[in-house]
């Protein structure tokens, strides 16, 4: 049977500390290979601590249950159970105790790994004494806090409620706390909804007297009954399993008829045996609150949409003085918007993958040639091949497009929004993986995730687009371009992300030639009014 320390019953109690005998504390260690364990055993020992020994995982985690240590010292390679497994076990079981993980280089990438799901610290074989003693004293006083919180915590809670039985038994003096909340709802109902106690403040926001709601069940201020009994069953539910407090925006209509929101705090109702006897509801009238941050929200995304707008028209002026302008800048919008998702379900850079990375990158995108503005007709719309002298102009227009976006970004005091993002993406779009592309001859991940994610767009859309200079790719010559350039010119996640929805590229690309076509049949026709572009795919591409 598990053993589990004594738990203080007092302050006094807590204060004393447990009793460890004679050693500075308990470690358990755990290893398979004998000659590691007795080596490390012979260390600890020496410095005054308790050691037990484990051979493998499972015996580990069947030691700790029986007899609690302070620290645990573990090699990550064990049969049966190894150190992760272990650790995510004992964390389970008493988080209060930390985890040392021993490991050689060759599994440094697992400690790190371990190191962010609650492992205390690691240690690289061959073990350094000092080093070890350290480590483990500094372990065991974090254990020994960490408990000391959580017994000292436990003692607090108990007086509190001792405390809060005491009020309670005086219905007198409790009537007049809850009636002094005057701004503040609180409304006892049993688990049948039928309301017990109606206080100053339920009154003063839903305009009945107590004596005109008492003993009427809680759905009578639910605008919607249906709704109103599945959010009381749901109500029910929660507290009944996790007899804990939930929060919530509720609709709510009051005597006149007028619709409320009313932010509610409800809780489970105990009776002096510590049995549920109903909910005890704390309500406070949020209607306007809501209505103006509805009102805030929808001043934001207009404010959102027009930016957006703005931003399209002035890349898409940029990008219009190039002849070859398709629908270049939305499409490049939906490939980077692929390539983002398809990371993220991957797994890969998810910190950085947040909604609104996603939501800015898209406006960003469209910016990476917005420095073309500034190049001279002759050079963008030569149909020869360029000379040294003339492609050292062209690749000018990254370093025009990123000084134009830094300025707007500073004159905006915008450190992590779009005009930031385009910023980047503007300058470094033609920077390669393996440092041979311009303007700065930027090397692996040294290049911005987001500029990497646009090279890549960018490239693909040049290909499967006709140019002056050449006929368009096909999706698989296209695809055979990009794969070769892996770990050359594109960083070789963001090619596994495109191969993972090269589907949808091709889709994407398919369709907005399927428009492109349908749109010149119908001009030529003399039907203009029946011109239609899929929703996602407005404006076309001259880079």
């Amino acid at each position: 049977m598990e053993q589990r320390p004594s738990e203080p019953s007092s302050l006094d109690d807590l204060q004393s500390g447990p009793n460890l005998g004679e050693t500075r504390g308990r470690i358990l260690a755990a290893d398979d290979d004998n000659v590691s364990l007795e080596l490390l055993k012979e260390l600890l020992s020496m410095s005054g601590y308790h050691v037990q020994c484990a051979s493998d995982g499972l015996q580990a985690i069947d030691l700790f249950q029986q007899n609690r240590p302070d620290i645990v010292i573990t090699d990550i390679r064990m049969p049966h159970k190894d150190g992760l497994e272990v650790l995510s076990r004992l964390r389970e079981l008493d988080d209060t105790v930390p985890v040392i993980l021993v490991t050689g280089y060759g599994d440094l990438d697992n400690a790190l790994g371990a190191l962010r799901r609650g492992a205390y610290d690691f240690l690289l074989k061959p073990i350094k004494p000092d080093r070890l003693i350290n480590t483990v004293n500094k372990g065991i006083e974090l254990s020994r806090l960490k408990r000391l919180e959580r017994d000292y915590r436990k003692i607090l809670e108990r007086q509190v409620e001792e405390r809060t039985r005491e009020l309670a038994s005086t219905n007198e003096f409790l009537s007049g706390i809850l009636n002094s909340s005057r701004g503040v709802s609180i409304i006892l109902t049993d688990f049948n909804g039928v309301i017990q106690f109606w206080n100053t403040g339920a009154e003063n926001i839903y305009g009945y007297k107590a004596d005109e709601i008492v003993g009427s069940n809680i759905l009578k201020l639910s605008p919607d009954r249906k709704n109103g009994e599945q959010e009381l069953q749901t109500a029910k539910r929660l507290i009944e399993n996790e007899k804990t407090t939930i929060q919530q925006n509720i609709k709510r209509i009051s005597k006149d008829g007028r619709e409320l929101t009313v932010f509610s705090t409800m809780s489970p109702m105990l009776d002096s045996s510590g049995k549920m006897s109903g909910i005890l509801s704390l309500g406070q009238d949020v209607t306007e609150q809501v209505r103006l941050h509805d009102d805030l929200r929808q001043s934001y995304d207009k404010i959102r949409r027009l930016q957006g707008a703005f931003i399209f028209a002035l890349a898409n002026l940029a990008e219009s003085r190039d002849e070859e302008t398709a629908l270049h800048l939305k499409r490049i919008q939906a490939y980077c918007k692929l390539i983002c998702e398809r990371l993220r379900a991957s797994g890969l850079y998810t910190e950085k993958l947040t909604d609104d990375f996603i939501e800015n990158l898209m406006q960003g995108s469209i910016l990476h040639d917005i420095g073309k503005v500034g190049l001279p007709d002759k050079i963008l719309f030569t149909t020869d091949k360029f000379t040294d002298i003339e492609f050292e102009i062209m690749k000018q227009h990254t370093i025009k497009g990123g000084l134009a976006l830094e300025q707007a970004a500073r004159e905006a005091g915008e450190d992590k929004g779009y005009l930031t993002l385009g910023k980047e993406v503007a300058f470094y779009h033609h920077e390669h993986w393996d440092g041979t592309g311009y303007p700065f001859g930027l090397m692996g991940n040294v290049m911005p995730l987001y500029a990497r994610i646009v090279a890549l767009a960018d490239v693909y859309d040049a290909l499967t687009t006709e140019r002056r200079y050449k006929e368009a790719f096909d999706h698989e010559n296209a695809r055979r371009t990009i794969v070769q350039g892996r770990g050359k010119q594109f960083d070789p996640t963001i090619v596994d992300a495109f191969l993972g929805v090269e589907q949808e590229f091709k889709q994407i690309r398919d369709d907005f030639m399927q428009s492109i076509s349908e749109n010149k049949d119908s001009l030529i026709r003399g039907r203009s009014d029946t011109v239609s572009l899929p929703s996602n795919m407005l404006n076309e591409d001259r880079s």
